[in-house]
């Protein structure tokens, strides 16, 4: 399925966070039950995981930030 996303995105030329990739087992044992990561390795590589992608958001939202090429009004075409 997310090889056949990506091609997807690729073709509409959508913003893709492509690396790191996180592939997870879920293991019972690592999670509370109240959905606390309790492994110290597996919260670590997830807290790492999570400060990338709010890079990825960060950059993808500059891009569409008022005034930035393409933008209506800084181009002055609709």
């Amino acid at each position: 399925m997310q090889s056949s996303m990506r091609s997807v995105l690729s073709f509409l030329d959508a913003p893709q966070l492509n690396a790191p990739e996180a592939y997870i087992t879920f293991k019972p044992d690592d999670f509370a039950d109240d959905g606390e990561c309790t492994d110290p390795s597996t919260a670590d590589f997830l807290r790492h995981y999570m400060e990338e992608y709010s890079g990825f958001v960060q950059r993808v939202l500059a891009v569409n930030a008022p005034g930035h090429i393409g933008d209506a009004e800084a181009t002055g075409h609709p």
